[in-house]
């Protein structure tokens, strides 16, 4: 817990250095893609090698990082946490809170987004994927359903694989591509010691300031984007190991400022929980190497 509270605390200072649905991932696109025979998403790498992509101080090729960023996360565990917040003159307009636990190859997962603010219905949204099945429940104003979103073997529900299954995309693969090509790249550098302890394995910065497709930023077609700042943090194999966005949305006299935070934590080492009224499951995967 202590280790997830730093490297959030270590987003917001990126994002103060300087640095979808109803607020999602920005994108319902899933990508297939056959994953890379490699043997942890963090695998040690020398440090002068940059990520599929990534040329120098440019990143050349988004879907290629994309790519690479999903195809390294389908070979381990992970968590994942995403959080955007858009506040207004008077407080809180809207929170959107995702938090997932996931196997190696999505063989079963756990995952909550909750929504608060004064301009939404509060609601949480649960689901889990298990013994081929996947179970959504929603609560709202205390009132709560449930339903088989998907069943492999086809009975309740359709026959969906679990990673489509999921009412958001894990990777937040279309978000990534979509701000690494808008934003303004400013520069791309080894991350410092602090960020390597952090993190566990060596990594590096990319900053971008502006954008030069503000639609591409923007999660509604209506709103005008200013003051985007990106910062976000990288592994050599390509790996996205979070990012922290701030910017300006203006629709019409209402302007908002938008923050997001995504983090990709324990690589390897996640235990995906299962509680309900009769028991507990605890589904391992570890990889070789821990994070």
């Amino acid at each position: 817990m202590r280790r997830g509270v730093a490297i959030a605390a270590v987003c917001l200072c990126l994002l103060s250095a300087g640095c979808t649905g109803l607020f999602g991932d920005g994108s319902a696109a899933r990508e297939t893609v056959t994953p890379a025979p490699v043997p942890t998403a963090d695998a040690p790498t020398s440090p002068a090698q940059r990520a599929p992509g990534v040329v120098g101080d440019r990143v050349v090729n988004a879907t290629a990082l994309g790519r690479a960023h999903v195809a390294q996360l389908s070979n381990t565990s992970y968590r994942v946490h995403h959080t955007r917040t858009v506040m207004n003159g008077s407080g809180l307009h809207s929170r959107v809170r995702t938090r997932a636990s996931v196997s190696a190859g999505y063989e079963s997962y756990t995952a909550t987004r909750t929504i608060s603010g004064e301009s939404v219905t509060a609601r949480e949204i649960h689901s889990t994927w298990r013994d081929g099945r996947a179970l959504s429940r929603t609560t709202v104003n205390g009132s709560t359903s449930a339903e088989v979103v998907a069943d492999s073997r086809g009975i309740g529900g359709p026959p969906r694989p679990p990673r489509a299954a999921l009412f958001f995309e894990p990777t937040f693969n279309g978000r990534l591509i979509a701000l690494l090509s808008a934003t303004n790249i400013t520069s791309i550098r080894p991350g410092d010691e602090v960020i390597k302890q952090l993190y566990g394995v060596p990594l590096y910065r990319i900053k971008g300031t502006g954008s030069a497709d503000d639609s591409a930023v923007a999660t509604r077609p209506v709103d005008r984007v200013t003051n985007v700042s990106l910062s976000a943090t990288v592994t050599p194999n390509g790996v996205v190991r979070g990012y922290a966005l701030q910017y300006t949305v203006v629709n019409g006299t209402d302007t908002h400022r938008v923050t997001e935070i995504l983090r990709y934590s324990d690589l390897g080492t996640t235990d995906v929980v299962f509680e309900d009224r009769q028991r507990t499951e605890r589904h391992r995967n570890r990889t070789a190497r821990p994070e």
